[in-house]
């Protein structure tokens, strides 16, 4: 994907043929056919729907959001107490801080049909209008900058509990396109995000597949060893908070990057060439690197870093493990979120307001003790698996970077599709 010297954004392979002509989205001014509107009068903003109390319903809670991801991946089935009712084709944002600022919203598109299910109080839920708005086109509109950041600006509340402020969200003016171009433009970003969705999947059917095999090697053996038979785990670095800024080229890996296996490597702090002067090169971060959260609620989450070119350094509490067989780090990484691994993280870390892992505690945890020839054989074998996952990853990061530039050009009509 290039953007050409006539201001023509040339897209990628696989697109569908009929979104675009001759394989492009043209760049030129919105149409008279554009129109202004209140965000309320555009969507329903937690529109109403029944269902009664004490009924077992599907649930989707806050930790069902990931960042920036259009799929919710599960659901609950709990009794309703309370909280946002919503259906099939609504858009959940969440209201909270720091919820809203990592990206938590989605498109709901996991009940059967006509079924009302519900989430937490800490949502609002935007559904389309008819014959004015499009449920896709609502989504991609919601986390646009155009709705997103009107929404964490109204934010209002203590230090850690801001909420954002629903009337002055329902008050935003925006210009959107007509249906037929708003539907367009929801199938290009969709077509996006669908490509990401079955790598994600893709990805979760090589874990099952390395799962398996590590399940198998593990089975009835004695845990008379510790993972640093496989790894070292390699602090981070304590960089101060003067030293963070807003753009640059080196980027700093925090805790609150890492989240269910992955690790996001775009919305992160920056920080000079004159900073990382001074800092070792054993805290720099290759694709392929395991992260480790080793403080607070994120204790113990891990993530895999996809391929890229960006420089990555490894900030304070949060660990990098470094390997002693090709492949090994992967070994640790299926033990350690095992059930087994998850226990054992829980029982060793300490504090009880703030958790804490040290490098020595993640290195303690017992093994299997494997002869060398069987540790640097099955993680080869893993090593195989999750090159995969690490190919799989780097598109993923392609793809997402790919629709967050286009995002709010074809919101605010900056580029058009060509209908």
């Amino acid at each position: 994907r290039h953007i050409d010297g006539k201001g023509k954004v040339l897209f990628c392979r696989g697109m569908s043929e009929e979104l675009m002509e001759n394989g492009e989205l043209i760049v030129e001014n919105r149409g008279s056919a554009w129109r202004e509107y209140k965000l309320d009068d555009f969507a329903r903003i937690n529109p109403t729907e029944r269902l009664p109390k004490g009924i077992l319903a599907k649930k989707i809670p806050m930790e069902a959001l990931q960042p920036f991801t259009k799929k919710i991946s599960l659901y609950l089935n709990e009794e309703y107490k309370g909280g946002v009712k919503f259906r099939n084709g609504d858009t959940v944002m969440a209201r909270i801080t720091p919820s809203l600022e990592n990206g938590k919203t989605s498109y709901v598109d996991i009940f059967d049909d006509d079924e009302t299910g519900f989430g937490s109080t800490e949502f609002i839920v935007l559904r389309e209008r008819e014959n004015i708005s499009n449920s896709h086109f609502l989504y991609y509109l919601t986390i646009s900058p155009e709705v997103r950041d009107i929404a964490i600006l109204s934010m209002t509340g203590s230090s850690g509990r801001q909420r954002v402020q629903t009337d002055v969200v329902k008050e935003h003016e925006l210009i959107a396109p007509p249906l037929p171009e708003q539907k367009a433009i929801a199938d290009v970003l969709s077509a996006l995000d669908d490509k990401i969705d079955l790598l994600h999947r893709q990805n979760k059917t090589l874990e099952q597949m390395a799962e398996t095999l590590y399940e198998r090697w593990v089975s009835d053996k004695e845990y008379d060893s510790s993972i640093k038979d496989l790894v070292n785990i390699q602090n981070g670095y304590a960089f101060k908070s003067k030293d963070f800024q807003e753009f640059g080229s080196d980027r700093i890996l925090k805790i609150k990057n890492i989240s269910r296996c992955i690790v996001d490597i775009q919305i992160t702090d920056f920080v000079s060439s004159k900073t990382i002067a001074k800092v070792d090169d054993r805290f720099f971060i290759n694709e392929g690197d395991v992260l480790f959260a080793m403080t607070g609620a994120k204790i113990g989450k891990m993530g895999i870093i996809p391929k890229t070119e960006n420089p990555l350094w490894l900030n304070q509490r949060v660990g990098l493990f470094k390997e002693k067989y090709k492949g090994a780090r992967f070994f640790a990484y299926l033990h350690l979120k095992s059930d087994w691994g998850l226990d054992y993280i829980e029982n060793t870390a300490t504090g009880s307001a703030q958790p804490n892992i040290s490098r020595t505690g993640i290195e303690s945890c017992e093994f299997p003790k494997f002869g060398y020839d069987e540790i640097k054989e099955y993680s080869e074998q893993l090593g195989l698996l999750f090159d995969g996952v690490i190919f799989n990853l780097g598109k993923i990061h392609t793809l997402q970077s790919l629709r967050d530039t286009l995002l709010p050009k074809l919101m605010s009509g900056e580029v058009r599709v060509t209908q």
